[in-house]
């Protein structure tokens, strides 16, 4: 492995034209390590979930797949994906339990390494920490040499509280064919392997920076051997930095061919929040601002695009009066700064649509392109929220309000949810569908504070999914905290008595119940392969039982009306009955 390594250089803040990194304070980024091997049959979740929080936080997140410890040993044709670093870094943190996680290599609250249904939870929190230092990096293929020619930059925004600092620099693969024990799936003989870890292009602690104090500009170069079985295509280039063997503060990603965090400008929001509530016929006018941070007069490309509005809905953007509907290119001078504004109107069907507003730089392709999303909700009464990793079983909910002619319906993901309720944007919401399946943290604080506002102000809410109770009780392994056991006891108005197991096959519902008295039983699939636990409760009154198990002392569901909201609370899911009648009633 070739490494190379540029002095340390300073450099005044003014006399830089162009750069890789933002001179502006910001907020950390999360670099989460995932802990994964080949032979690790929960392995496949996590990636799943690693995926999922990098779509959630675009160029927020940055995931590193580090094949290591046994499930990562290969045998026969199984791929070996391990690494010298990954080994040194899993056996550094006492990794021994896979998948799991570090993100930041913070010491949070459960630890430095947490079970993948503590992620997403450790990334938010890794978000709303501020940063000292700003990282870019650029990178570009030496076909001669062979080699990645790497350039990191830093600016230090404020004094960095660890005194001397380290920048990693290291290259990790995807699209890698190849063997991964599947438990959720079945085994995968061809799974597609991403973020793969390959090699580091520093020491696998760091690369040592000595002047750390608030205006300090750092450039380092490195250069790496690119070995004859990577594909050139598939890499990427990773740098972050932070303190020795401990806290990251930013991380960013670029490919390794060309790739390049060059800041072409600034855009930001004046409209004071990404989430709005909006109404037929009545439009959001919504603020932005676009820096031209390139040293030298720009055109923009300006575009303005929504994957899933409602064919009646209209989204334009205007920049000095002009109005667009398709893309436009604006010149904006060196240092200025150019409103532009994000008009959108609902139309009379009901839904929740995602805006984006880009803006590239048409001199620099391959520069970072800016993103503002804008997530609007209108008309909708009836909202399903799907936890991550249980929107396969949505399509259950929307059946069951489609059958029950409920017009106002429409689905979203946790994480728009919270950002809508967070805003404020969900009053015209009556009744919550929440579809936890058998997914971890099956509700977190920020839901629960979402939600308590919601119920105290009069909505319904429906709850579903096997071991959110376990996931209250307390055990070591459960991600329940005091807010959330709070939650389950006062507003829930349930008592977690046992996991169940297999034994609970079948449901029959409380005869004479008002509203599930007259739904037939049913069997009770394993939709989870082995991993069956209808879950047992008990309710705390006023909250009666509506559902029993096949031994009727054992109770798996309840409802309850506290004269300011409706609850209904399944232990068992939807998704395990095995007659879908039964499975759409539960819902409807």
């Amino acid at each position: 492995m070739k490494q190379l390594y540029a002095l340390l250089m300073l450099i005044p803040t003014g006399l830089m034209a162009q750069s890789l990194v933002s001179t502006s304070p910001q907020n950390r980024t999360a670099l989460l390590e995932d802990f994964t091997g080949v032979n690790c049959g929960y392995c496949p979740e996590g990636h799943v979930i690693a995926h999922d929080l990098a779509d959630a936080h675009p160029g927020e997140v940055v995931v590193v797949g580090v094949h290591a410890g046994s499930f990562a040993v290969p045998s026969g044709s199984q791929p070996d994906f391990r690494t010298p670093e990954g080994t040194t870094i899993n056996d550094h943190f006492g990794v021994n339990s896979y998948p799991a996680g570090i993100v930041d290599r913070y010491p949070f609250s459960g630890g430095i390494v947490q079970g993948r249904g503590a992620w997403e939870g450790m990334v938010n929190e890794a978000l709303e920490l501020p940063s000292p230092v700003n990282i870019g990096l650029e990178s570009s293929y030496n076909s001669g040499a062979q080699q990645l020619d790497i350039t990191v930059e830093l600016f230090y925004t404020s004094d960095s509280p660890g005194g001397n600092d380290y920048i990693h620099v290291l290259v990790k693969e995807d699209h890698l064919t190849g063997w991964q024990t599947d438990y959720g799936n079945g085994n995968q003989p061809n799974y597609d392997h991403t973020e793969v870890m390959r090699a580091y292009a520093t020491p696998v602690w760091g690369d040592e920076v000595t002047t750390t104090t608030a205006g300090s500009s750092v450039t380092r170069t490195y250069s790496l051997a690119v070995n004859a079985a990577w594909t050139l295509a598939n890499l990427e280039v990773v740098a972050f930095v932070g303190e020795y063997q401990g806290q990251v503060y930013q991380a960013r990603e670029v490919m390794a061919d060309g790739g390049t965090t060059l800041v072409v400008g600034e855009l930001t929001s004046t409209a004071g929040s990404a989430f709005q509530s909006g109404s037929p016929g009545s439009g959001l006018s919504l603020g932005n601002d676009l820096t031209n941070l390139l040293g030298a007069d720009e055109d923009y490309e300006v575009s303005l695009s929504s994957a899933d509005a409602p064919g009646d809905w209209t989204g334009t953007f205007s920049v000095g009066g002009m109005s667009y509907n398709a893309p436009a290119t604006i010149n904006i001078t060196d240092g200025s700064t150019e409103a532009i504004t994000v008009d959108i109107t609902p139309g009379n069907t009901v839904g929740i649509a995602t805006y984006t507003l880009t803006v590239a730089s048409t001199s620099n392709n391959n520069a970072p392109v800016l993103v503002q999303e804008y997530h609007v909700i209108s008309g909708v009464t009836d909202l399903v929220v799907n936890n991550p990793q249980a929107e396969t079983h949505e399509p259950i909910y929307e059946g069951a309000l489609s059958a029950a002619n409920q017009l106002g319906r429409a689905k979203t993901s946790r994480n728009t949810f919270l950002g809508f309720g967070e805003a404020g944007a969900l009053t015209d919401v009556l009744n919550l569908y929440l579809n936890v399946s058998w997914t971890f943290p099956s509700i977190t604080d920020d839901v629960v504070g979402v939600l308590e506002d919601f119920l105290d102000n009069g909505g319904n809410l429906f709850i579903a999914g096997q071991d959110i109770g376990w996931d209250q009780s307390g055990d070591a392994n459960a991600y329940g905290t005091a807010i959330t056991q709070a939650f389950y006891s006062d507003y829930m108005h349930a008592t977690y008595i046992a996991d169940g197991s297999t034994a609970n096959s079948s449901v029959t519902f409380e005869a004479g119940d008002l509203v599930f008295g007259n739904v037939p039983g049913s069997g009770i699939n394993s939709v989870f392969g082995t991993n069956s636990y209808p879950e047992e409760i008990e309710p705390i009154a006023p909250a009666v039982p509506i559902l029993r198990y096949n031994n009727p002392n054992k109770i798996g569901g309840l409802r309850v009306e506290t004269g300011g909201y409706k609850l209904v609370y399944f232990g068992v899911g939807p998704e395990q009955m095995s007659d879908p009648a039964v499975a759409e009633a539960m819902v409807r």
